[in-house]
């Protein structure tokens, strides 16, 4: 009986523990994007140093009102932000398509906001 009691109690525990990274995540990602509005760069780095976050780890899971963090960059015309994440991102990912089918750069030439420094940026890095 008391075996049962430690495996169930066991169980309640680990499930707990793996429920709460999640919410933390969301609450980073909804941070994050926060900062993509009011274009606040030092505050952006400040949260992926906090958690601990490599922007290039997690680039493809964080999306803001359905666009990726680059393309919401882009259409609150945050500059620094953007500019901050193309140095923090690798030329490849940012030459690939995103979920979509279209670069970043396709993406902004599409969408009128190929002359931003953002989009000048991406297309500096990824060589395009």
């Amino acid at each position: 009986m008391k075996k049962i009691a430690m495996a169930v109690s066991a169980t309640i525990l680990s499930a707990g523990l793996f429920s709460t990274p999640v919410k933390a995540y969301d609450n980073v990602a909804a941070a994050m994007c926060n900062y993509v509005v009011a274009d606040h760069k030092s505050r952006f780095r400040d949260q992926l140093r906090s958690n601990k976050i490599k922007l290039k780890k997690v680039y493809k899971q964080i999306t803001c009102n359905g666009h990726s963090l680059l393309r919401f960059a882009m259409t609150k015309d945050a500059e620094n932000v953007g500019k901050f994440i193309v140095k923090r991102l690798p030329a490849s990912l940012l030459q690939k398509p995103e979920a979509d089918g279209v670069t970043v750069y396709d993406w902004a030439k599409a969408n009128g906001k190929e002359a931003s420094s953002i989009a000048q940026a991406v297309k500096a890095r990824a060589k395009l």
